[in-house]
């Protein structure tokens, strides 16, 4: 299959998905507890969508380049610029417009020149005492570097090999990294350092943690690549749709249900199966190339693909010291709102077109640019 021709809007709608849990998890606060837990459940654990997004990057990855790195057709170094223009523009500008230039809030501002170098290197997940700084989800970013960094290695292997063998890389590949991630744990501790970190910790802010949810976004990925040419698969992409969305809910309803510490054994496998289902959903709906079923169609609208397009950049200042003007002036002391979740609907629409503002007017641009 001719990965050139892929369009899958499916995918950039999910990103709106994502990109608005992890928004409403961190505005609702402990008032999203007012909302029966059938409707409140994906918004008092919305952090799931850093999971959703680490298996959408995942798959992408692996469809634009696994033809490209098994016929040599890209170079390690042009892979790397490429995927460093798609994260650094927005990031450096965001950083410097709307954390750097306020100074506030003051919980997310380093106090020495490591601080800062570690913000603007976006080596902060590498930092227990730093990793919240600058835009708060600056870690996530660290995270998507390394991977971006490792994911060439399993390409090269996955290439024109068996599914069972692309699965079994797959799995020991996880295995390896979470076995990496849990063996820092028993070392003396070294101050600010994932040496000796808590194991919890490595596990819910780290790669070694988060590793499986970009290696199942690429095993899915792989298998929409590698499909057989006859019809079966398309037939049952209903069921697959279905099946996905309702294993997502259901992980996603179980994981507020049972509140289990983030990082632990029970949340992380919680949090990976909503990746799994993220990934058979969009395999899904690409195979649902009729768009017949309504949730394809949703996540294909026009407007949900441009929110998806512009996620990156609500993502990055969502808890910015501007947006955060807005939420306690504009909505609560000038404002005059009182009811915390018409608030946080209402913030989510007045971020919206700022994050619309840096795409059109700073990421897009730029990527334009620096690929030329």
């Amino acid at each position: 299959m001719n990965k050139d021709k892929v369009k899958i809007p499916a995918l950039t709608g999910l990103r709106t998905i994502a990109a608005g849990l992890v928004f409403f998890y961190h505005w609702l606060f402990d008032y999203v507890n007012d909302l029966p837990l059938l409707i409140g459940a994906p918004f008092k654990v919305g952090y799931v969508g850093v999971p959703i997004f680490f298996a959408l990057s995942g798959f992408l990855i692996t469809l634009r380049y696994l033809n490209d790195f098994g016929q040599k057709k890209i170079t390690y170094k042009h892979y790397l610029y490429k995927r460093l223009i798609r994260i650094f523009p927005l990031y450096l500008a965001v950083v410097t417009l709307f954390v750097a230039a306020f100074g506030r809030p003051l919980n997310m501002i380093p106090d020495s020149w490591q601080g800062w170098l570690s913000i603007y290197t976006l080596t902060q997940a590498f930092f227990p005492d730093w990793f919240y700084l600058g835009t708060l989800v600056g870690w996530t970013l660290t995270i998507e570097l390394i991977f971006y960094i490792v994911a060439p290695v399993l390409l090269k292997l996955f290439y024109k090999k068996s599914i069972w063998y692309t699965l079994t890389i797959c799995i020991t590949a996880s295995l390896l990294m979470i076995s990496i991630g849990i063996g820092l744990s028993f070392f003396t501790p070294v101050p600010n350092s994932l040496l000796g970190a808590k194991r919890n910790w490595l596990m819910h802010f780290s790669f070694f943690g988060h590793a499986p949810d970009f290696f199942v976004g690429m095993f899915f990925a792989y298998l929409y690549l590698n499909q057989q040419q006859d019809d079966y698969p398309h037939r049952h992409a209903s069921k697959l749709i279905w099946g996905s969305s309702i294993l997502a809910y259901a992980a996603t309803l179980m994981l507020a249900f049972r509140k289990a510490p983030m990082g632990t054994l029970e949340n992380r496998g919680l949090g990976f199966l909503i990746a799994l289902a993220s990934s058979v959903l969009v395999l899904a709906t690409a195979l649902d190339n009729k768009n017949r079923h309504p949730v394809t169609r949703l996540l294909g609208l026009r407007w949900m693909v441009y929110l998806g397009t512009i996620s990156y950049a609500l993502y990055l200042i969502q808890l910015t010291e501007p947006i955060q003007w807005l939420y306690w002036l504009a909505l609560g002391k000038y404002g005059g709102i009182e009811n915390r979740i018409l608030q946080a609907v209402l913030i989510y629409l007045m971020a919206t077109p700022i994050a619309a503002l840096f795409y059109e007017l700073i990421e897009k641009p730029a990527q334009r640019l620096l690929l030329r």
